[in-house]
């Protein structure tokens, strides 16, 4: 599966590139910081950057990273996800993507669907996926999200997201919820905030616990970055 959606998105980025010229329509830069309010549970640096490639109007190639850092059990991690995007029309795009997430000398991989929709004052985005630990068996489970982002002015943008990572590390079921904002400074940079919680179950316990976060990016060629946000399962845990 993971494999077919590699080759997919590559033969439709070659396949597309032969008529047209490629062009670099987005990317951006962020920074940020989310913690735990109850501190036990640790905090999250990270650094992040995404650029996507035009083959023509229809058709792009989206490629993320990151870098993260985890205070409470003092080790970092990186992210790269390749997507492959079909923009089926001015309102609809279709994607699927394929990444790793790297922590402590172990690699998760993750791949699946996504898609948008631009309402006019309403943009909602969705994913659905599967996650795995490179070379174990057993250590695998789905991942699924959906985020909204209305705006309420021309600089205030207001977001809601949902997202679920379960068996992480044949461990953990994390539901991670969040409210927030982003506020944009100029036409390309930005500051954004969140209040959230997550629910967190394992060994047959459950416990929720609220989180904030937040941070400053600045985006690259057109103002809204690119097409889909990031899907890295590190990238959906507030701390560690």
């Amino acid at each position: 599966m993971k494999n077919l959606i590699i080759s997919g998105a590559l033969a439709t980025g070659l396949v597309a590139g032969a008529a047209h010229a490629v062009e670099v329509t987005g990317g951006y830069v962020e920074l940020g910081y989310s913690t735990f309010t109850d501190t036990d549970i640790g905090s999250r640096y990270n650094l992040n950057g995404a650029g996507e490639l035009a083959f023509s109007r229809s058709f792009s190639l989206q490629l993320d990273a990151g870098t993260y850092r985890f205070n409470e059990i003092d080790e970092s991690g990186t992210n790269l996800t390749l997507h492959g995007n079909f923009h089926a029309s001015d309102n609809l795009s279709l994607g699927a993507f394929y990444g790793r997430d790297s922590i402590d000398g172990d690699d998760l991989d993750f791949y699946g669907v996504e898609a948008g929709f631009d309402a006019g004052q309403v943009d909602i985005e969705g994913y659905l996926g599967r996650h795995e630990v490179d070379g174990v068996s057993g250590l695998d489970g789905n991942i699924f999200g959906l985020a909204m982002k209305s705006y309420a002015t021309d600089q205030l943008e207001l977001t809601a997201n949902y997202d679920l990572v379960d068996n992480f590390g044949g461990l953990v079921d994390a539901n991670v919820y969040s409210v927030g904002a982003n506020y944009a400074l100029s036409d390309n940079a930005e500051v954004f905030g969140t209040l959230g919680a997550a629910r967190l179950d394992a060994f047959g316990f459950s416990n929720t616990e609220a989180f904030v976060s937040f941070g400053v990016r600045m985006n690259l060629g057109n103002a809204r970055g690119t097409t889909f946000d990031r899907r890295g399962v590190l990238d959906k845990l507030p701390g560690l």
